[in-house]
């Protein structure tokens, strides 16, 4: 006896209702919608028997006329398409309230995503909007200088020289412009303002017309051709003259050259590589610098770098190229030169655009504000994670559901439904929950963005909310992450086939839980990789701050120099008197003065070489004029020799090195280096110390060679030792004092410690937005997993229940449920650590002392990120594992 009845002529479908759907679907669909009423029907057949099969049959078959307008009226497609779609929405809306939990997850998810996403595009957008807001800035450059001695490279420096500015302009015809910048400080002053100002550039006439720097009053044409006049910027002309028309005023530098106010400029935006409060007129440098034959160093000289030189090219032009031929042409002007005295200069084109982030040479215009490309590189790299990871987490929640879903389906195919209705319907979900979460995005990010600027020290504005690309990228993230998160859940829910799901059958095949699975790596994957990025970044920037430096900065006061005094001969006696009665305060241990102190960026360079070597010899090295309590105030040790002594005479004409200059200029160590003579300033010096190879200008590069010549008549910066004890007491004795010995001349001072750990200013950002965003993307990850784990709970309802009938405890419960997941977790882990240590370790090489990636940093990432796991999956497993046996039985 057969296990159903056979569905013969007699006991087939009614022939009314199969006609019915032939007409109803037509040949193009008929064969599917048939074959599940066929299922259909001979399980009702054996089921509830003939009478009843036939019945519900013709039944379903009535119902699918309700297709009929869709099929048979294409002339009304604008109606039923409204009419369709407005069903979906009402559906969507249903859904939602009916699984606030899930929907819940998926909204937030989504939103946290796409928020974190727009905070980093929008620092990323800002940190490569440097310089793009000139009008020319796809064909401006600025020139490089570089210098090699035989084949070393000996000065690699963003500042040129005065001369091949206008060279280029002269030889090279794609050049259409060139300026130069030279960068100065002074103190200026109006009447009874006076500021000690350190944005100040000496510049062509043509700095304003190749770059867009907007005047507000004034003549473009002629604000800058004349010698002694000067353009200010807005801030600038509020600060010394209030509302006063700034035009034609009178502003003195440094208590003696007067210069004429010609015109005002807006302020310089942030985001610019070059920031000036006044331009000076370059025809003002040229008076100054003017020989008895006319000429000027400021126009001629080819050894001078301390000049920001740029050219506008023009469009199209093939910069590799053009610096090929510029150094023929060089060669033919400078060869002799090369020749004779064994180096080479060459001076490579850099894109404007570049600067900012790509480019950290000597003698950056703003030192303290160069950007990171590679920490952008890798910000861009984490928004793009987090905005996969909240994707990811839509498609395993929806495809998770298919257990609910399933027999929704199954009615709705049997009702007649197309596949292309339902996978309508589930992509319409999946674009009305992307819209709701890009709208909370929206609100996280106009609520948030005060908070993410304190914390990345960055100035973004919703300005972006007017930009149109912000809203075309906008829309494509909607568009683009409602068909990633909508496509595959669509097409997986509505394959199933009616006659299965009915029969309880609803798993979402093996490809489906392989690729659920597959995405859960990859979220804790990515999870580990930035949790390990965070610890190390944190670790370097750590390394950095506690390195040991060579030098004591702590309680150390600095006072910058004088530059305006009555009569320059008298300075030098001032100096020393100065001294003597600040060491006579109580609360001052010593005080020292220098042309520079650490972590100020040195400009002052000369020729250098040993006094048995030929001129060809001749190498260039930092300058620190000292005094002789320079080194004994900051604690720097000598590892040969000593320290000037007023007690010997000849020590002005002696010389002091630190352990690079001693290698650079061939000495084998720092003792075969003593007492040995070294060519400078035009005569022979005695060596009679080295010096420890302390961080000057940073721990960020490598330690430059410098020498320390004995420098008693000037000095750029005081330095201070206070003693423990009453700070503000001696920081008041000093500033009555300074006013007393140096009148006109601003108190302008710094605290040594936090001067200098200024430079670590970008990694601490970094570090912060780094650490930001990892807690996005595992807070996210694990909103994904929470609900995975809620979901794979429910569909085994059935078994613990029998589990716990049979005896099984709460803990056997968790443990059973958790178990798959932290199994997932770990394989996250495992793929995470190359792709973390590859990554991380590329960013370190950019760091001349730098931290080695430890096994530990992995293990406690991997530890982290497993016990977050599962304090997620314990929370919804524990209520499944406590609840009562009896009603998981009786709900199956």
């Amino acid at each position: 006896m057969s296990d159903s009845p056979k569905t013969g002529p007699k006991n087939g479908p009614p022939t009314f209702g199969t006609q019915l759907l032939q007409w109803i679907y037509g040949v193009e669909f008929f064969d599917e919608i048939h074959g599940d009423f066929l299922e259909l029907f001979e399980e009702n057949l054996a089921n509830k028997g003939r009478f009843q099969a036939r019945w519900h049959y013709v039944k379903d078959a009535l119902f699918s006329l309700r297709n009929l307008r869709i099929k048979r009226y294409p002339s009304l497609p604008y109606f039923n398409q409204f009419a369709m779609f407005e069903n979906y929405f009402k559906i969507t809306l249903r859904n939602i309230a009916k699984n606030k939990v899930y929907s819940v997850l998926n909204i937030l998810g989504l939103a946290l995503g796409i928020a974190a996403c727009i905070f980093i595009l929008q620092y990323v957008s800002y940190e490569r909007s440097y310089d793009t807001f000139h009008a020319h800035y796809e064909d401006l450059y600025r020139i490089q200088y570089k210098v090699y001695r035989g084949n070393e490279l000996n000065i690699d420096c963003a500042a040129a020289v005065p001369r091949v500015g206008p060279f280029m302009k002269e030889k090279m015809p794609e050049v259409r412009e060139f300026a130069r910048a030279f960068p100065t400080s002074g103190v200026i002053s109006f009447e009874d303002q006076k500021f000690r100002e350190e944005r100040i550039h000496i510049v062509d006439p043509s700095f304003l017309k190749i770059f867009t720097f907007p005047l507000v009053s004034g003549d473009l044409e002629t604000a800058l051709t004349e010698p002694y006049t000067v353009v200010i910027s807005e801030s600038t002309a509020r600060k010394y003259f209030g509302n006063q028309d700034p035009i034609g005023k009178m502003l003195q530098m440094d208590g003696e050259e007067s210069m004429a106010v010609t015109a005002v400029a807006k302020d310089v935006p942030d985001n610019s590589h070059i920031k000036f409060d006044l331009l000076i007129s370059y025809e003002t440098l040229n008076n100054n610098t003017r020989n008895e034959d006319g000429e000027s160093g400021s126009e001629t000289s080819w050894g001078w770098y301390d000049f920001n030189s740029y050219v506008l090219l023009e469009p199209g032009t093939d910069t590799e190229d053009y610096d090929a031929r510029f150094a023929e042409v060089l060669y033919d002007e400078r060869g002799e030169a090369f020749e004779k005295y064994n180096f080479r200069d060459e001076f490579p084109l850099q894109a404007i655009g570049d600067i900012h982030l790509y480019s950290n040479l000597l003698q950056e215009s703003e030192p303290e504000e160069q950007g990171d490309g590679q920490a952008v590189f890798f910000l861009t790299l984490i928004a793009l994670f987090i905005l996969l990871i909240a994707w990811i987490n839509y498609i395993n929640l929806s495809t998770a559901r298919s257990i609910e879903r399933a027999k929704e389906v199954g009615v709705r195919k049997t009702m007649g439904a197309f596949r292309k209705q339902l996978i309508s319907q589930f992509l319409a979900e999946s674009f009305v929950l992307n819209f709701f979460a890009i709208l909370f995005a929206l609100l996280i990010v106009v609520g948030g963005i005060r908070f993410f600027n304190q914390l990345t020290d960055s100035s973004l504005s919703l300005a972006f909310l007017s930009d149109p690309f912000f809203w075309l990228f906008f829309i494509g993230v909607f568009v683009i992450g409602s068909l990633i998160a909508g496509l595959y859940p669509a097409f997986v829910l509505s394959g199933f086939k009616p006659v299965s799901v009915l029969k309880g059958e609803r798993s979402t095949g093996k490809f489906g839980n392989q690729l659920r699975r597959g995405l859960v790596i990859f979220q804790f994957a990515a999870s580990v990789t930035l949790i390990a990025g965070t610890l190390i970044v944190y670790q370097q920037l750590r390394h950095m701050k506690t390195l040991d430096l060579g030098f004591d900065m702590t309680e150390t006061l600095v006072v910058k120099g004088p530059q305006v005094f009555e009569v320059d001969s008298l300075f030098g006696p001032a100096l020393k008197a100065f001294q003597t009665e600040l060491r006579s305060v109580s609360e001052v241990d010593d005080m020292a003065y220098s042309s520079n102190v650490p972590g100020v960026e040195i400009f002052w360079t000369n020729g250098i070489r040993r006094s048995d070597a030929g001129q060809d010899q001749m190498k260039v090295t930092y300058i620190v004029g000292v005094d002789y309590a320079y080194f004994p105030s900051y604690n720097i040790s000598f590892v040969a020799g000593r320290n000037y002594d007023p007690s010997f005479s000849t020590d002005e004409k002696a010389m002091i090195l630190n352990e690079a200059a001693a290698r650079f200029l061939g000495f084998e160590s720092a003792e075969a280096a003593l007492n040995k003579q070294v060519f400078f300033w035009g005569e022979d010096r005695t060596i009679i110390g080295i010096v420890d190879n302390y961080n000057q200008m940073s721990v960020k590069s490598e330690v430059a060679p410098i020498v320390f010549p004995l420098s008693l008549t000037g000095a750029s910066y005081f330095t201070v030792k206070l003693k423990n004890g009453n700070f503000q007491e001696a920081f008041d004795q000093v500033e009555e004092k300074y006013a007393s010995f140096f009148p006109g001349n601003p108190f302008d001072y710094f605290f040594l410690d936090d001067f200098y750990n200024r430079q670590y200013n970008n990694e601490q950002k970094f570090s912060r937005v780094f650490t930001l965003f990892a807690a996005f993307a595992i807070f996210v990850a694990c909103l994904g997993l929470f609900g995975l784990s809620s979901f794979s709970a429910l569909k085994r309802t059935k078994e613990i229940g029998i589990r716990k009938v049979l005896g099984a405890d709460s803990r056997q419960i968790i443990f059973l449920l958790s178990r798959e997941f932290l199994i997932l977790v770990l394989l996250g882990n495992l793929f995470a650590l190359p792709v973390a240590y590859l990554i991380m370790n590329n960013w370190l090489d950019s760091f001349s002392s730098r931290i080695q990636i430890q096994l530990p940093v992995f293990l406690i990432a991997g530890i982290a990120v497993l016990l977050i796991a599962i304090l997620t999956v314990s929370y919804r497993t524990l209520k499944v594992a406590q609840s009562n046996p009896v009603l998981a039985l009786r709900s199956e």
